[in-house]
């Protein structure tokens, strides 16, 4: 009992704490609409933003129900949730003299508390892929219970309150659910334009995807941050796809221009997501932009570069002379991406000195080809 009541003033002095610490004299109050999936129809909530002294937004919190229960016999108290300004769960708080029930009107005990915040810090909880019904099914048919003391789910201990599964259910799904992407939204709809470049600027990636995003809805793509977009994308290797997207929407020049540095100065997985871009694209390509880039065939190091490179060229243009004097050294490649290369240039129009090179090649690999 000792180690139990020592747990539970550690978590409740990080509480006090972290109410104590957030800067309550600047706030915002939004009105959002979101869906539960305990809930028949979506809710309509109000959830309070954080400011800084920057007016920078650091952190949110809205009041819950602690349970959803249709038939009106769960003690329902309301809960208060912490999120940072990313949308992750931070912290829950309950009103003084508040408490949480399980099963059977039976209270939660001191270490259920520390418990239930494990549980809402979860992201991967298998309350993620539960349906409110499973929670209300009963092993026995006809013990079906409303504060699912027993259900038909095969939980570990460690994913769930026993006796308070419906509980757990219902506050990780407020903490973890729609309500992310909500905040998300609200943090980047607060930045300033000075402050999206500051992040862009500075070495904070975890906020790349919510810039991206605002810069977007914003329609900005100014050269300034364009240019901090691209740098960014080429020292941090995951945000390729994010960045994609975000260009794949701005002007025709902005977007080819960006395309054809990123093609350049890229990884494989980077040139990878350019071309299939560009593949897609509805923008005209320019026979001068494509020699631009076969200046670069070279650099193509795998199979799926080069397979991605020449379905680009089929599609979007006919082959240039530049094209496919810059592609023929690719003959010298992996025998793999030479034959494709090969077979490719065998339906090109190609001079007599190529087409004596193209004879050569297959001399010396018509075994393999």
């Amino acid at each position: 009992m000792n180690t139990i009541k020592f747990l539970t003033f550690i978590y409740l002095t990080t509480l006090v704490s972290f109410v104590a610490a957030l800067p309550l004299e600047k706030t915002n109050q939004y009105n959002l609409v979101v869906n539960h999936p305990g809930e028949k129809k979506a809710i309509e909530i109000v959830i309070t933003q954080i400011l800084n002294e920057e007016d920078f937004p650091v952190s949110y919190y809205m009041d819950v129900p602690s349970v959803i229960c249709y038939e009106q016999v769960c003690k329902i108290i309301p809960v208060k949730l912490f999120w940072n300004n990313l949308g992750e769960y931070q912290i829950y708080e309950l009103e003084p003299q508040s408490t949480l029930e399980k099963y059977k009107a039976d209270s939660f005990e001191p270490k259920d508390y520390i418990k239930l915040d494990r549980i809402l810090s979860n992201k991967h909880s298998p309350f993620k892929d539960v349906l409110y019904h499973q929670i209300l099914t009963s092993p026995d048919d006809n013990d079906v219970d409303a504060v699912s003391g027993a259900t038909a789910l095969i939980l570990d201990d460690e994913d769930t309150v026993p006796g308070a599964a419906l509980g757990c259910y219902t506050l990780w799904h407020w903490a973890n659910g729609e309500i992310v992407d909500k905040i998300k939204n609200l943090t980047g709809k607060s930045f300033s334009e000075k402050q999206l470049k500051d992040l862009l600027s500075e070495d904070k990636k975890h906020f790349f995807p919510v810039v991206i995003q605002e810069l977007s809805k914003r329609n900005n793509y100014l050269n300034s941050f364009v240019e901090l977009v691209i740098q960014k994308t080429l020292e941090e290797k995951i945000l390729i796809q994010q960045s994609i997207e975000y260009l794949e929407k701005s002007p025709q020049n902005v977007y080819y221009a960006s395309m054809e540095k990123i093609f350049i100065k890229g990884n494989e997985n980077q040139k990878i997501h350019v071309l299939r871009s560009l593949m897609k694209s509805n923008y005209t390509l320019e026979r001068p932009y494509l020699s631009r880039l076969s200046n670069h065939a070279s650099s193509l190091k795998s199979l799926q570069e080069v397979s991605l490179f020449l379905e680009v060229v089929q599609l979007k243009n006919p082959v240039s002379e530049v094209v496919i004097k810059n592609i023929f050294p690719l003959l010298k490649s992996d025998l793999v991406i030479a034959r494709s290369v090969y077979w490719f240039l065998k339906n090109q129009k190609t001079t007599v000195d190529q087409e004596e090179e193209l004879k050569i090649f297959h001399e010396q690999n018509k075994d393999k080809l």
